[in-house]
């Protein structure tokens, strides 16, 4: 493995131009423009602090390898040198661009380079964590939204049911839900209030285990209400009937 400093010499020679391949064989970065050594070293470097951990290799030319046209030049004389980056020594990569500002090298300690890359890293880290914990936050306030569109639904439905019973019930039962109106202010009764409200929701819990025993309950309840309506006299019949099985 050839150090960056060795193909960092290699291009001073005048191998400019060159590409940089993966282990895979994968073309990662090109440089076929004719510039100056220096600026094909900077170039090359730039590579080497953005790219992650890997083997890779740099196929170096003294001449563009390609022709005005877009194709490879064949014969061309060319060197294949394989180079290594690792944490470290983009760690170092990292450092470098710091010891340019005016005194700040000398500062060491908290203040040094190395150090300020390190808590960069750290902040990364926070930084995902957090946006961790705000994807979770969202998830759980569209689980909340769904759960209360999902809860209003089923009150809205159970409203509109209790409403249909009990129009069903004024049919059937018309005498008993008159003590379901509310009455004059000057002549509220308490006692007869609880007894109404006990009345209504005997009435709907026995319509709830009617439902859960008979699978035709909305029809057969809706016959017994036409035949209260039309026919009071057999439906008296009917409900004397029903209570003498009691």
């Amino acid at each position: 493995m050839f150090k960056t400093e060795q193909i960092h010499n290699k291009i001073k020679e005048g191998y400019k131009y060159w590409k940089i391949v993966n282990a895979d064989g994968e073309g990662m970065e090109i440089q076929l423009r004719d510039m100056a050594p220096e600026q094909s070293i900077s170039k090359f470097s730039e590579f080497c602090k953005n790219v992650e951990s890997g083997n890779f290799a740099v196929i170096m030319y003294q001449k563009s390898p390609y022709t005005t046209a877009g194709t490879l030049k064949r014969d061309l004389p060319s060197i294949k040198l394989p180079f290594r980056i690792v944490a470290e020594q983009k760690e170092m990569q990292a450092a470098n661009p710091m010891q340019t500002l005016s005194g700040f090298e000398n500062l060491g300690g908290p203040f040094s380079a190395s150090a300020l890359y390190v808590e960069n890293k750290e902040l990364k880290k926070e930084i995902e964590r957090l946006k961790e914990i705000i994807f979770d936050l969202k998830t759980d306030q569209r689980i909340k939204g769904l759960e209360d569109e999902h809860a209003a639904k089923i009150a809205e439905k159970e409203n509109a049911w209790e409403e249909r019973i009990m129009g069903i019930a004024s049919t059937v039962a018309p005498d008993l839900l008159k003590s379901f109106n509310p009455r004059p202010i000057s002549g509220v009764d308490e006692p007869a209030k609880n007894e109404a409200q006990c009345a209504k929701s005997k009435i709907l819990t026995s319509v709830n285990k009617l439902i859960e025993k008979d699978p035709n309950f909305t029809e057969n309840i809706e016959k017994l209400a036409r035949l209260a309506e039309k026919n009071p006299t057999m439906y008296q019949q009917a409900a004397k009937l029903i209570n003498s099985f009691i």
